[in-house]
């Protein structure tokens, strides 16, 4: 199924479908609306498609490109960094960097769009999680309150009491 929807990117139909943008702005609007986009999303979120699929994919694109020629591709390389665009990944980050810090005149117009895209995804704000490790201090029990007295705290019930649970670290 991955390769399958990565293909539809490189159909003609995909690329008649696009049409024609000088704007990398207004394509990446374009991009955004497109439901091979969002399949490419959606194959990414369930692991149908892989870090490893794509750079398959890209490399396969790759083998077209010739010096002093439009590349043929650029629609299809448009729409994986918008694909990849609110993926919170380090590939996906990578990948729109150096899509977009590429200089060629051959692919200006995707190397633009990946520019655009990353700059929304910086503009977005990422959620970060953080481990923290805590020093063990000899307490061996962490107190928490049950939700159901929590809500019966909170609803208005006569009910005030609080049931603590202890778990063991």
């Amino acid at each position: 199924m991955g390769l399958q929807v990565l293909n539809q990117l490189r159909s003609e139909d995909f690329a008649v479908s696009v049409g024609f943008h000088s704007n990398p702005i207004a394509l990446r609007r374009r991009l955004a609306r497109m439901a091979e986009v969002a399949a490419v999303k959606e194959a990414l979120r369930q692991g149908a498609i892989t870090e490893q699929t794509i750079r398959k994919f890209v490399s396969q694109l790759m083998e077209d490109f010739r010096r002093g020629e439009h590349f043929a591709h650029e629609d299809a390389l448009a729409a994986l960094c918008v694909a990849l665009e609110t993926r919170p990944t380090t590939f996906a980050e990578k990948f729109l960097d150096d899509l977009a810090d590429l200089q060629l005149a051959e692919m200006s117009l995707c190397m633009r769009v990946a520019r655009e895209c990353r700059k929304h995804r910086k503009s977005r704000g990422r959620h970060t999680l953080k481990a923290f490790e805590i020093p063990d201090c000899g307490v061996t029990t962490v107190p928490r309150m049950e939700t159901s007295a929590w809500i019966s705290q909170h609803n208005g019930s006569e009910s005030t009491s609080a049931t603590r649970v202890y778990e063991v670290a």
